[in-house]
């Protein structure tokens, strides 16, 4: 639950008012805790709600102490109980929430702790079952390709999410804990699974625009380098996890190919044929009679001839673009494209010929990308 769905889901009931600190609403509730003495502050975990009536502090400043107290604790916010003990809240406490995005929420002094409180616990209790549920129902219907009918019809009050639209992201070289927190920015529901090495964004009971909506928040908070997902086309039953999972499987093997952040499955091009075939001995037949003899090459005079073969291929066979694009002179390109036919025994004219070459390049990527990829 994040701290906005709770301000949101209950500021009428409990009179809460957000005060300061708005940047960091998005951040995740996992209990709610009643702090009055500052010695206490080393009980908390991380992700805790703080509420503070202020009755075991009587000195100045003691506020301010409180709050800068819980940095690097991982805290979700702080409820200022308003009233008896805390009169007002010092200008500089709210500049500094607002600087370092803490928020700051106030409730008025008549609203019972108890019942902020046992909602606050009744909900996280309620999203921790849902997730329960929802990680074994997925897990197994994305990895195992099995659908527990019986299970879910257990958990009657969840059975609406079965019958909704699925999108599903797979990621490489990001933490769970910068993903969640993008996420909860999205506003989107989710689920995280992990295997191996991958995460796997679940996104569930979602529409075409909400789900495009997510991934493009996604475009624009992983710019980093090293960091590769794939994304796969919507599925509208939880039968269709498995076949989804596969797709974003492969997006996120071509994405890392080609050193480029992300790649959805609708675009995989020759890749899709690539990664459809099964038969390994198809696939590195097809490399070898394509591009061995230039790799080969290369290696033992220290060229590039196969970097000069791909943008051959790639400019539609303009000499030109290729010298303009390696920046090198077109006599020189001239050359080079000769002796490459001279390897390949061809001309290089035929489409068959040049789709073979485009087929062995993608063959190429996925085969330098890593050892583990399979063929």
């Amino acid at each position: 639950m994040t701290l906005k769905f709770f301000y949101e889901k209950f500021k009428k009931k409990h009179q809460l008012q957000l005060i300061a600190g708005e940047k960091g609403i998005h951040s995740v509730v996992k209990w709610i805790y009643l702090l009055e003495d500052l010695k206490n502050i080393h009980f908390i975990r991380g992700g805790e709600l703080i509420i503070t009536t202020g009755l075991a502090n009587n000195y100045d400043n003691w506020l301010e102490e409180l709050v800068h107290a819980m940095d690097g604790k991982d805290v979700s916010g702080i409820i200022l109980n308003m009233g008896n003990y805390i009169k007002e809240i010092p200008e500089s406490l709210i500049d500094y929430c607002n600087l370092m995005g803490f928020p700051l929420l106030t409730m008025p002094w008549e609203i019972h702790i108890a019942d902020i409180m046992q909602d606050c616990c009744n909900h996280v209790m309620k999203e921790q079952q849902e997730e329960e549920y929802l990680s074994k129902t997925f897990a197994n219907a994305m990895f195992c390709n099995t659908v527990d009918s019986a299970f879910i019809t257990e958990y009657e009050d969840m059975n609406q999410y079965p019958n909704f639209a699925y999108g599903i992201i797979a990621l490489k070289n990001v933490s769970n804990n910068r993903l969640i927190a993008i996420l909860n920015q999205a506003e989107q529901k989710y689920l995280l699974l992990t295997k191996k090495s991958t995460h796997y964004a679940v996104l569930y009971h979602t529409t075409e625009t909400a789900f495009h909506s997510t991934v493009d928040f996604l475009h624009k908070s992983l710019l980093s380098d090293g960091i590769y997902y794939g994304i796969a086309t919507l599925g509208q039953s939880i039968e269709s996890l498995f076949a989804k999972r596969i797709e974003a499987d492969k997006a996120l093997q071509v994405a890392s190919a080609k050193k480029e952040t992300y790649c959805f499955y609708n675009d995989l091009g020759l890749y899709q044929i690539v990664l459809s075939i099964s038969d390994e001995a198809i696939l590195e037949n097809l490399y070898t009679q394509s591009l061995k003899a230039i790799i080969d090459y290369d290696q033992k005079h220290h060229s590039n001839y196969l970097e000069i073969l791909r943008y051959y291929i790639e400019f539609n066979s303009s000499v030109q673009l290729v010298a303009e694009h390696t920046f090198t002179h077109r006599n020189t390109i001239n050359y080079r494209i000769a002796k490459i036919k001279e390897l390949l025994h061809s001309d290089l004219s035929s489409m068959e010929e040049r789709c073979r070459i485009q087929l062995a390049f993608c063959i190429y990527d996925l085969k330098c990308q890593t050892a583990e990829i399979p063929f």
